[in-house]
């Protein structure tokens, strides 16, 4: 999997240099063609490393996923991932059968000018049009029901209103109270005329806006002649403000307006100041008179969204902040209109599409006229056609046009009036379908997907900044997005509830779902929370294929949340998704559910969630069941054996075993094993090693014998590591099997053993250290005996004091033994430590100075007072005592605590290597009794053999140490072997360069991984 993700990277990286190349030079440059080839190498690459199954290149935010897995965050695959995110395209799947024809038509796809990333998916899909090679997945919803198949003549009727920014029209078209004054003042040429003789005139329907809104006019005459009148005047009071589409309260004297004469007298002077009502109807009067048998004159009152007789004066103005749009029913269906209403008015008002239409057909030659200097059309033209307009289609605009006036005050021109226009009905349209249930909610992208569509020709002339955007190369999310993000932000919460909580729940976008729930976590409701996201995993289940595709690209997106709660969702979701998983024959759904998997699973891996991960396998056990080889490529993905360090390291930093982990290893036992078996040679504290115990033991009597198993049969590195473990565990086992494992293995294993002894509890070190004695290498025993001595056990004092006595051994051997049996306190060692301290050989001491100080020292331990009797009569300087070996300090966590105290030397010195074939210089800041850290040429591995000498004046010491650790500016070693004379003087040399010892105290060892535990 890992070679796979290296090469799709690396394809990723060249198709992101391969487009630049292509908007710089165009497809047909040489540098092009060239980065073309490079870019078809590294994809096949890809494929061949990613089997039959091909290559799954999906976006996630700012990421590429490769398979659900996430590539990297580079520059080259954020990029990528924002250019695919902005198009709306989920993933794209390229098959094995892939060839470079089709991979060259893929590419020459993609935009190369300022064309909107948006436009990219269509071209996509018209480039590869037939080919199964290459398939895009885009979130796709299905279509609506038949009875709306209309509703796309909203979407027309506003981007058409958008393409209509002429020069002719500017303010008109960028003022909404303007507009609707000329929608107003046409509406007056509408009135009927006046009857004859003493009958009364025609009445015209009058309208009224609410909060602010300036209302209708009416017309109406009696006498002889018609007359006219029309208030057309608005003017501002006091008031809450309306939504886009609600007539809100208005209060304020109206303003008479001027009078309109009728066809036989003249202009009449308006007059008259009207009431503003409650409601926000507008109250007015006008007059006008002319020459004839009779005079002519109107007055009357328009209701919102009421006929009346007369003229209506305009309302007053409301001066509070508009809200936004509370309900679609506020638009259509409001209870506050009264009056003689219009046909088709009330609860059930509803704008038919033949009326639609016909404003549609205006206002497309008001765009055309934008374009085309021959068709310009002036303001009468644009207002005697808006005359023309159905009631109903007037009154839809005026609502939309009059919600816009009413936030114009308040709200920053952030874009063109139009366009804002054109997006606020498309949204509003939407929501207002959706309410009556005309429209499900499964179809609402696919409504504002294709009103974007008619919007996006009049982005083109009033989009600049998009524009500039655009060619400066940067990415802008799709307009559709932005609908319908504002559509479900105008969903009442209730309704978003039940949409979620119902199978429908996977039609609404991701982004949507997420910003709702992460609002319902910030109030705590965790409890609803949890119970959308199981309900939006179970669509994964369900009969449509279309909603197990969306679902499982939907899951992806929303790991995190089922991430962030108790896991009772997580659980459940990948649970769901193995089901799905097991079950699904579509060869494209298979690698989206899986997909899915994956990120689910390693989402409970990142959120160390482990029943969840334990359902995660436990998942993956049953797919491999009912199809069998199917997992093979899905448990690398996962990662869970990947992550079985960061679970073993985070239960080291807790301190405790988390709930579930157990079971979780158990399921991977080799892995865990191999795992456990060498983090613990690497622990130097013992509460960490004890955890890894009680891991072990936790899988059961499997992973014991495992382990056994291990130290039987494996080579010598393998097998050494399994001891520390197996002498806490299974101490019996060990000292059955170790002598003769030792016998098989070199030096370096015989090291390693004692390292791994001495995290066992002090009586079981003690114990297999003497039975293991006899088989050790002869340099490795001074270091056995030491852990004997440090160990605090009485356990080996028979074997030290056998050791000690023994003529036959070393005299640095007999030393160390002597000094273990001082660690212990062993009484029994008296007689022995005094011979050493009295014996003579006529004019001189029987034993070596180094092994006459090494007794008085530990006699010392023993008994100090017989001890300072014999010093005053040996003849041993008391400098000489200063350097003496450290006692161990059972209460301690650090499992190798230093045999001797530190020293810096005021000067370094320098030791030569002699036994290796290129000899190097080790300058040594550090030294005592035990070892050293030192800075050379070379690095070796840790339990190397080194030969070193070090000349110092006249004096020569030679010995023979192991390496223990190196650092990139030091080396540690430890001394093994030296002969008695030349430690003598390495004494001398100590107290000459190092002055007093400095004593450290081990429970002050700070837990840091990767440190040289210094135990000299």
């Amino acid at each position: 999997m890992s070679d796979t993700r290296a090469a799709a990277r690396q394809f990723v990286r060249s198709l992101n240099i391969l487009l630049k190349f292509a908007r710089l030079y165009e497809f047909g440059h040489v540098r092009t063609a060239a980065q073309f080839e490079t870019t078809w190498k590294e994809l096949r690459a890809a494929l061949d490393e990613s089997g039959d199954s091909g290559l799954l290149l999906g976006a996630s935010g700012q990421q590429i996923l490769l398979d659900g897995v996430p590539l990297g965050a580079a520059a080259a695959e954020r990029s990528f991932a924002q250019l695919l995110s902005a198009s709306g395209i989920a993933s794209i799947h390229f098959g094995a059968t892939l060839g470079q024809p089709q991979f060259a038509r893929f590419v020459r796809a993609f935009p190369t000018g300022n064309a909107k990333p948006t436009s990219l998916a269509e071209q996509l899909k018209a480039a590869l049009a037939g080919e199964t090679a290459i398939k895009i997945n885009e979130i796709r919803y299905v279509a609506e029901d038949s009875s709306v198949a209309g509703v796309k003549v909203a979407a027309q009727l506003t981007a058409k209103v958008l393409g209509a920014q002429g020069d002719k029209f500017k303010d008109f078209l960028e003022d909404p109270n303007k507009l609707l004054q000329m929608i107003l003042a046409a509406e007056s040429n509408r009135g009927g005329g006046g009857g004859g003789g003493s009958g009364p005139g025609g009445g015209g329907p009058g309208f009224g806006g609410g909060g602010g809104v300036p209302g209708g006019a009416g017309s109406g005459g009696t006498g002889g002649g018609p007359g006219g009148g029309s208030g057309l005047t608005s003017v501002t009071g006091t008031g809450p403000g309306g939504s886009l589409w609600e007539t809100g309260g208005g209060s304020g004297p109206g303003g008479g307006g001027p009078g309109l004469g009728g066809p036989g007298g003249g202009p009449g002077g308006g007059s008259g100041p009207g009431g503003g009502l409650g409601t926000g109807f507008g109250g007015g009067s006008g007059s006008g008179g002319g020459p004839g048998t009779g005079f002519g004159g109107g007055s009357g009152s328009g209701g919102g969204g009421a006929g009346g007789t007369g003229s209506g004066g305009p309302g007053g103005g409301g001066e509070g902040v508009s809200g936004k749009w509370l309900s679609a029913s506020a638009m259509l269906r409001s209870a506050t209109m009264s009056g003689a209403g219009l046909p088709g008015t009330g609860s059930q008002y509803a704008v038919a599409e033949e009326d639609v239409r016909s404003m549609l057909t205006l206002f497309a030659q008001l765009g055309k006229s934008r374009k085309d200097p021959d068709t310009k059309m002036d303001a009468p033209t644009f207002q005697s056609r808006l005359s023309a307009l159905p009631v109903r289609a007037q009154f839809t605009l005026q609502q939309a046009l009059a919600g816009l006036a009413a936030q114009a005050p308040t709200e920053a021109p952030d874009k063109p009036m139009l366009l804002k226009l054109a997006e606020h009905v498309a949204i509003r349209f939407a929501l207002d379908s959706y309410e009556r249930g005309e429209l499900r909610v499964n179809a609402v992208k696919q409504l504002l997907d294709r009103m974007n569509t008619e919007i996006e020709a009049l982005r083109k002339i009033l989009g600049q900044q998009q524009e500039q955007m655009a060619s400066a190369g940067i990415s802008m999310q799709s307009y559709t997005e932005l609908l319908d993000q504002e559509f479900w932000q105008q969903v009442p919460d209730e309704n978003k509830k039940e949409v979620l909580c119902s199978d429908e729940a996977w039609c609404v976008p991701p982004r949507n779902v997420r910003a709702y729930l992460e609002e319902m976590l910030r109030r705590g409701e965790l409890k609803a929370v949890n119970e959308i996201l199981m309900k939006y995993a179970s669509c994964i289940g369900l009969d449509a294929p279309e909603a197990r595709r969306t679902t499982a690209i939907g899951l992806g997106e929303l790991a995190e949340l089922y991430g962030s709660g108790d896991g009772s969702a997580l659980i459940e979701a990948i649970r769901r998704v193995g089901n799905q998983l097991a079950i699904e024959r579509e060869p494209e759904l298979q690698t989206l559910v899986s997909a899915a998997f994956v990120r689910m699973s390693q989402e409970a891996a990142s959120k160390r969630c482990y029943p969840a991960m334990q359902q995660a396998l436990a998942s993956l056990d049953s797919v491999e069941a009912q199809r069998p080889g199917s997992t093979q490529s899905l448990r690398p993905r996962i990662g869970a054996e990947d992550r079985i360090p960061e679970f073993v390291e985070e239960t080291i930093r807790t301190g405790h075993i988390a709930d579930g982990l157990l079971d979780i290893l158990g399921l991977m036992p080799k892995a865990t094993i191999h795992y456990v078996m060498n983090r613990f040679g690497h622990s130097g504290f013992r509460e960490d090693c004890d955890l890894l115990v009680e891991i072990v033991k936790g899988l059961g009597e499997d992973a014991v014998n495992q382990l056994i198993d291990v130290l039987q049969s494996a080579p010598a590195t393998e097998s050494a590591e399994a001891i520390g473990i197996l002498s806490q565990i299974a101490p019996d086992q060990v000292k059955r099997l170790l002598p003769v494992r030792l016998s098989q293995w070199p030096r370096s294993a015989h090291d390693r053993t004692i390292r791994q002894l001495s995290a066992a509890p002090s009586d079981q070190r003690a114990a297999l250290l003497v039975t293991l004695y006899d088989s050790l290498d002869m340099l490795i025993r001074p270091l056995a005996m030491d852990e004997m001595g440090m160990s605090g056990s009485h356990a080996p004092i028979a074997k030290l004091i056998e050791i000690a006595q023994s003529e036959a051994n070393s005299g640095y051997i007999r030393l160390k033994a002597v000094e273990a049996l001082g660690r212990l306190k062993a009484a029994a060692a008296s007689p022995l430590l005094q011979h050493f301290l009295d014996a003579r050989q006529v004019w001189r001491w029987q034993y070596a100075g180094e092994l006459r100080v090494a007794a008085a020292q530990a006699y010392s331990r023993i008994d100090p007072v017989v001890a300072m009797e014999k010093l005053a009569a040996s003849g041993i300087d008391r400098k000489e005592l200063l350097l003496e070996p450290t006692d161990p300090d059972q209460n301690v966590s650090v499992i190798r605590q230093r045999r001797y105290a530190r020293l810096k030397l005021s000067r370094s010195v320098t030791f030569v290597t002699t036994n290796l074939r290129e000899n190097f210089k080790l300058v040594v800041p550090e030294l005592n009794l035990g070892g050293g850290i030192g800075a050379g040429e070379r690095h070796l591995a840790p339990g190397s053999l080194l030969a070193l000498k070090l000349t110092q004046g006249v004096r020569t010491i030679k010995a023979q140490a192991i390496v223990r650790g190196a650092r990139p500016q030091a080396m540690a070693f430890e001394f093994v072997d030296m002969d008695l004379e030349d430690r003598g003087r390495l004494r001398r040399i100590l107290l000459e360069l190092g002055g007093l010892p400095q004593l450290s105290n081990p429970g002050n060892r700070a837990r840091r991984r990767g440190r040289i535990a210094m135990s000299k």
